[in-house]
């Protein structure tokens, strides 16, 4: 059941299916940022902490975002598809990057640019809905 609180002239079909275009990109962020940065469990046990870790995670994903755009990514001369980032990777890269001391930074550019995905247009696959289980966090008890 679809409600709002527009009256029934008010916006017609194609409206409706052009504001909803245009916040796929939104939705799509959003995914990107629960499933990459691994925000679909927090961790803290006081909104404090969880507050924390979801704008450490931000930190970090608006940090892996900048890296990969200065990445440069070599294209096959007789390759099928394009290929970009392997987005998912190069947050694990940077996050490595930030703890590691003397850690060099042409090094993490090279080591994303390593690791790349095609770009396939106009893919679509049938989605594999299961049951969500349940998460525990052992040392939860101990406190």
């Amino acid at each position: 059941m679809f409600g709002c609180h527009f009256s029934a002239p008010s916006f017609t079909f194609a409206d409706i299916r052009e504001l909803y275009h245009l916040r796929w990109g939104i939705e799509t962020s959003f995914r990107d940022l629960k499933y990459t940065l691994g925000l679909v469990n927090l961790h803290g046990k006081s909104d404090a902490f969880a507050e924390q870790e979801i704008y450490a995670s931000l930190t970090a994903f608006n940090f892996a975002s900048r890296v990969c755009k200065e990445v440069v990514v070599r294209q096959p001369k007789n390759g099928v598809y394009a290929y970009k980032v392997n987005f998912k990777m190069a947050v694990m890269l940077c996050k490595e990057f930030l703890r590691t001391p003397r850690a060099d930074g042409e090094t993490l550019l090279k080591e994303i640019a390593r690791h790349t995905v095609p770009i396939r247009p106009n893919r679509q696959d049938e989605r594999n809905l299961r049951t969500k289980g349940f998460y525990g966090f052992v040392y939860r008890i101990a406190a």
